[in-house]
């Protein structure tokens, strides 16, 4: 979305998040950096279950100072626990621990909420003396920013997670795609480009020819690995030697190439029977790993190794992201990702 938007209330903020991030968050963590009076960064981290309170909050840190800009942090929690009137906070020491590290950092928390499957309420105000008691949820989703997201296009899931229906297309698909295997594997990688890139040009109707022969040339790895990396770079004529575009470093997409490529890759997953969709679940993963949404990649890469076990390039990236990194492109504000819809 390029065009600013007006925040004017916690409720508008906890409007925006989900928008953010494409889906309502459940048991996590949800840090929005401030620039002045400008959202920054949104970072989401699961609930610390056994995290250490100092350590958790170092980590957080950490990961918020790569926003050079910040001058603050926003907090939302969002948790099924709902304590009793008198008890402590969820996450009290936890949140005691952020506030202190945020502090120290110069990067104090402004403000944070706690966000309840029933309601929503300020998290740092003393819920016994009344100035903050819980709000309905129809706050966040009847406000009027969310409406405005709407209105401009945006859209999010209910829940986190990622799913895809069963394939439904024409009983001989399967049949199909190894007919054209053949072809694609005796070929050059020429022709499985110019197809790719034919491909992310229409951003439409996809004709069952086409996504046949797109389905063979994703089951090839070195003309896999290139139709990725041809997303970034669609000069590349090969994968060779390209380590660092798949880490995401030293590049700068173009954004909506890349919204068109995921887009396309789940029309191709709603044409690909059961045991052709890793590559395509691993290309969207990839892609959502490059735009810093570390959970979006996770959901795809562990859907890719349900479609074939063994799936050797969605356990790797797997263990990228579950070690928590981040890609240098999404660390670079002038080259992450920038939502335009």
């Amino acid at each position: 979305m390029t065009d600013a938007i007006r925040i004017s209330s916690p409720a508008d903020i906890l409007g925006f998040i989900p928008h953010s991030l494409g889906f309502v968050p459940r048991e996590s963590f949800v840090f929005l950096t401030m620039r002045g009076k400008t959202l920054g960064a949104t970072l989401r981290v699961d609930a610390p279950a056994s995290a250490e309170p100092a350590g958790f909050a170092r980590s957080m840190s950490d990961y918020l100072a790569l926003d050079t800009q910040a001058t603050g942090v926003l907090l939302a929690i969002y948790t099924a626990t709902t304590p009793a009137p008198g008890q402590v906070r969820p996450f009290h020491d936890h949140v005691e621990a952020v506030i202190e590290t945020l502090e120290v950092a110069g990067t104090p928390l402004q403000d944070a909420w706690l966000v309840t499957p029933s309601h929503w309420q300020n998290l740092l105000c003393d819920s016994d003396a009344g100035c903050c008691p819980p709000e309905p949820l129809e706050a966040i989703t009847d406000g009027q920013l969310n409406a405005e997201l709407v209105f401009r296009g945006s859209s999010y899931q209910k829940k986190p997670g990622t799913t895809y229906a069963p394939f439904s297309g024409p009983a001989d698909r399967e049949e199909q795609i190894r007919h054209a295997l053949p072809g694609v594997l005796g070929a050059e990688l020429r022709p499985g480009r110019e197809l790719w890139a034919e491909a992310l040009t229409r951003g439409g109707w996809m004709d069952p020819q086409t996504a046949v022969e797109l389905l063979a040339c994703f089951q090839r790895p070195d003309l896999r690995d290139t139709l990725l990396c041809n997303v970034i770079d669609p000069k590349l004529p090969d994968a060779e030697d390209s380590g660092n575009l798949l880490v995401g470093e030293g590049i700068a997409p173009d954004w909506d190439r890349v919204d068109r490529a995921q887009d396309t890759a789940r029309d191709l997953i709603d044409a690909a029977p059961e045991g052709y969709r890793a590559p395509l679940l691993t290309l969207i993963g990839w892609l959502a790993y490059l735009k810093g949404q570390s959970s979006v990649a996770a959901d795809h890469f562990k859907l890719a190794m349900a479609d074939t076990p063994g799936y050797r390039l969605a356990e790797l990236m797997d263990q990228l992201v579950s070690r928590g990194t981040i890609a240098p492109v999404a660390k670079n504000q002038t080259t992450a990702y920038k939502r335009h819809r």
